[in-house]
């Protein structure tokens, strides 16, 4: 029942955005490990908005240098915790619009069987962002049942 309430609100917010100016982007910095679901996410979320993505893809190591240099961003999607840590202890996330998204993947299952905890990646608006609407909308459609499928087919775990 949450779940389908869940779901139904995000339809809502999502089609219910405005198309964004012509020549406006948002500018997505994500870790490669996340490319081959990212590459079918992404036409997905411009046909149901109409919003444009420029999507930065690297290393997280990489990306989170280019932002530290002024590389726009919107929404930063690190493989793991460290550089959103250091993104947020220079007060570029909005720590109101940070999602977890995905649980890595293990390299192996007696991996995920020892009682490790699960590392958990999020994604987050960046502080501070021209395109916040969008950059929302983009993190709500990332936690959406057709992006979790997709996430789920391409080997990451759901939270």
């Amino acid at each position: 029942m949450k779940t389908t309430i869940l779901a139904l609100l995000t339809a809502a917010f999502i089609g219910a955005l405005p198309p964004m100016a012509v020549g406006q982007h948002l500018h997505v910095m994500a870790d490669t490990i996340f490319q081959p679901a990212l590459n079918e996410l992404v036409p997905m979320f411009t046909e149901r908005t109409g919003s444009e993505i420029r999507l930065a893809l690297g290393p997280s190591s990489i990306l989170a240098e280019r932002m530290f240099a002024g590389d726009p961003v919107d929404v930063f999607f690190p493989a793991g915790d460290r550089h959103m840590r250091q993104a947020f202890e220079k007060g570029r996330v909005d720590v109101t619009l940070k999602r977890n998204i995905l649980i890595l993947p293990t390299s192996n299952l007696s991996e995920s069987l020892d009682g490790q905890d699960p590392e958990y990646v999020s994604a987050a608006v960046m502080s501070p962002s021209d395109q916040r609407v969008p950059a929302m909308a983009f993190l709500e459609f990332l936690v959406s049942a057709s992006a979790r499928e997709v996430f789920a087919r391409h080997g990451f775990g759901l939270p």
